[in-house]
């Protein structure tokens, strides 16, 4: 295991991300806090490009390849369910190299088509994580293009931690962060960032309940691996958390809270109702929670970070 970037290290990264990522709002909507008397923010990283918090981590991670030379003819290739995959293909057309995507056979197709359209190759390989990465080491060896990992990995992960510096220059006086946790970079950034900042600020996952490998890691103090999850959020399918990640979870993350399928449906549909957002299940995990668990943050500051916007619309929602 590598070490876990610092302040430094993700301070150092929004630098070098300046210029070519969104610094996405920090909105208010009193509706989803009032029954439970708790003032809500959200930080809209649907909004941001490519339509998910992950170009923040996958373009800090290419550009240091880039600069350590690692980078050649061949491009980058990745394993991703969806969002990494778009961030690793927009960050590959700013830099001008080839990029492809390995990523699970019932990948979204709003997701494939944006990954296609940002110039990358996609490439089908079974359902599930460990598929993806098996099928990426293949195609690096076969092509010889630098790995650029989803998660595991501290240019990731300090490229993610920039969102909680955001966060905490535009609201200092923030008291909780809920963070959705797929395999980890996310929250492993904010706490990173969070603790260094502001170190009374609670930070807590949120998983579904068919996908809750952190939440069992962090209750049996090692990383757990769990069968493939059923869910409806599909960036939050990670079989067992990284280990950068896991460490910087068992660290400084108060906890995880569980969500069940229904009330993900229904937080999505209060997102966009409410505070007029389009967040696709795996970002709208943390309305799900303040809904079920608010009670637990009465009184309080809550900000929920909406990693992402690349929801399939119904068929025929827009004739």
């Amino acid at each position: 295991m590598t070490s876990l970037p610092d302040l430094a290290d993700i301070r150092a990264a929004r630098a070098r991300l300046r210029a070519h990522i969104h610094r996405t709002p920090l909105l208010t909507c009193r509706s989803l806090g009032e029954g439970h008397g708790v003032r809500v923010h959200l930080k809209a990283e649907n909004l941001q490009r490519a339509g998910a918090f992950k170009i923040r981590g996958a373009l800090n991670a290419m550009l240091r390849a880039l600069d350590r030379g690692e980078i050649g003819a061949a491009g980058v290739v990745t394993y991703s369910s969806g969002n990494h995959g778009q961030a690793v293909a927009l960050a590959a057309r700013i830099l001008g190299c080839p990029a492809a995507v390995v990523a699970p056979e019932d990948i979204a197709a709003v997701k494939r088509t944006a990954i296609e359209a940002y110039g990358a190759r996609v490439v089908l390989c079974g359902l599930t994580s460990d598929d993806r990465h098996r099928g990426a080491l293949e195609l690096a060896r076969e092509t010889g293009a630098a790995i650029i990992p989803p998660y595991d990995h501290p240019d990731i992960i300090a490229g993610q931690g920039t969102v909680a510096v955001e966060i905490l220059e535009d609201l200092p006086e923030a008291e909780v962060f809920l963070v959705p946790v797929g395999g980890g970079g996310l929250i492993a950034g904010v706490a990173i960032a969070a603790w260094a900042l502001k170190p009374s600020i609670r930070v807590l996952g949120v998983e579904p309940e068919t996908a809750n490998d952190m939440a069992l890691s962090l209750a049996a103090g090692r990383r757990v691996a769990i069968p493939p999850p059923r869910t409806i959020a599909d960036g939050l399918r990670a079989l067992v958390p990284g280990e950068l990640t896991f460490e910087a979870a068992r660290r400084w993350v108060e906890g995880v809270l569980l969500v069940d399928e229904g009330s993900i449906r229904r937080a999505q549909r209060t997102l966009l109702e409410r505070a007029k957002l389009l967040v696709e299940p795996s970002g709208a995990v943390t309305a799900a929670a303040l809904a079920l668990h608010g009670e637990a943050f009465r009184g309080q500051c809550v900000v929920l970070l909406l990693s992402g916007g690349n929801a399939d619309l119904p068929e025929g929602a827009f004739p």
